[in-house]
């Protein structure tokens, strides 16, 4: 019995697994991946472009999300809770 399940493995399916682990650390979480890795799929043929979210309306959901995304990545690079 798990108490989340995600589906992708990919760059979305992982950070959600990891916000979920900071904020329910004790949560039995399962990760489903069709492919035999993580990123086999459309994470890993993307340009790997980090948005700053400059490019978008102003006020819109991607123009107050993306900036976000950069500090936590560089978080993420820095506490070695990967294997790249």
């Amino acid at each position: 019995m798990y108490d989340f399940v995600i589906i992708g493995g990919g760059i979305i399916g992982m950070s959600t697994a990891m916000q979920l682990i900071d904020v329910y650390p004790d949560a039995r979480i399962a990760l489903l991946e069709k492919e035999s890795g993580p990123a086999c799929h459309q994470t890993g043929h993307n340009s790997g472009v980090i948005h700053a979210g400059v490019y978008y309306t102003p006020g819109s959901l991607k123009a107050q999300f993306l900036p976000g995304g950069e500090p936590r990545h560089q978080s993420l690079l820095r506490s070695k809770r990967h294997s790249l």
